[in-house]
């Protein structure tokens, strides 16, 4: 990764818009197969968060062996507070995420893969930590075949495929380099929270199968937010302010971000600033020091849009 190439990808990335206790992970038994009326369910996983992550991503293959055509219309775990059936997909040369409110077809005969990139589960409100070698409960309700509990396996941070291994039967700015200009989002999160708004943005323009992006704790102080993300042994943090249009991003640096006099220099206001600075050092304590390592060692500092602050 470098700068130029992050530069290209971060200018004028701009958001448009604005139950039962969280289940422990289960451990132990591995994910397998499961079929539900004509439906093959296989290679289900997810990827590790860190544990202030508001959202992720789960992904399968589903296999319709019937001869009618069928519907994934709805999924849910316990362990978010809502979820999603979502698409990612170049419009021009933009890309772009959007809620598929009429779910995902199936069509006889045919496989679809939901994996990192395209169609997936997305999970949101997250209500702990997704952990590596644990397995996360979702149901799935088809229009036909009915509904069905599977076990995602969790895999390692930035898992591209399942890992056959754990079964009996992302994405980067340099990938996106080309694509991230202009109005970045082009999509309407509007009913998503300040974080999982943050988080789906970058995840929807950063994150490929051959290049995950990782994003870390988002901290939001008002209108002011600071947000992490590693990605191929590396990383940063990214100062956002909220505007009428949406989240944007401000300016790119690493260990900067989580200092309140720095903030303050920038033009964050002053308390603003050092609730900012505080909030990101209590978030980074519940983090493995390596990961925090990466969001620091972001060189320097690049502005993205000086109007906004």
């Amino acid at each position: 990764m470098n700068r130029h190439s992050i530069r290209a990808a971060l200018v004028a990335l701009t958001l448009i818009g604005g139950g039962l206790a969280g289940a422990p992970l289960l451990g132990g038994a591995v994910a397998a197969e499961v079929i539900v009326g004509d439906i093959v369910i296989a290679g289900a996983f997810s990827r590790a968060t860190l544990p202030n992550a508001p959202v992720a991503g789960g992904f399968l293959t589903l296999t319709n062996k019937g001869a009618t055509d069928d519907r994934l219309i709805a999924a849910a775990s316990p362990v978010a507070g809502v979820m999603q059936l979502h698409e990612m997909k170049m419009e021009g040369d933009v890309m772009k995420m959007a809620e598929l409110a009429n779910g995902i077809p199936v069509p006889a005969g045919e496989t679809v893969t939901l994996q990192p990139g395209g169609l997936h589960l997305m999970f949101m409100e997250l209500k702990q930590a997704l952990v590596e070698g644990t397995q996360v409960p979702v149901t799935l309700t088809f229009e036909k075949a009915g509904t069905v509990e599977v076990l995602l396996d969790v895999q390692a941070f930035g898992a591209k495929a399942p890992d056959h291994s754990m079964h009996g039967d992302a994405s980067g700015h340099d990938a996106h380099a080309a694509h991230a200009h202009g109005n970045g989002a082009g999509m309407d999160m509007s009913g998503m929270s300040d974080l999982d708004a943050i988080a789906a943005m970058q995840k929807a323009m950063f994150d490929k199968p051959e290049n995950p992006l990782t994003m870390g704790p988002i901290v939001v102080v008002g209108e002011y937010a600071v947000s992490a993300w590693a990605q191929e042994g590396t990383g940063g943090r990214a100062l956002l302010k909220k505007t009428a249009s949406g989240w944007a991003i401000h300016l790119c640096s690493g260990a900067s971000l989580k200092d309140a006099m720095a903030l303050s220099r920038i033009g964050v206001p002053h308390d603003v600033a050092h609730e900012l600075a505080a909030q990101v050092s209590t978030a980074d304590a519940s983090v493995a020091p390596e990961l925090v390592k990466q969001f620091d060692a972001f060189d320097g500092v690049m502005m993205i849009d000086d109007s906004l602050i």
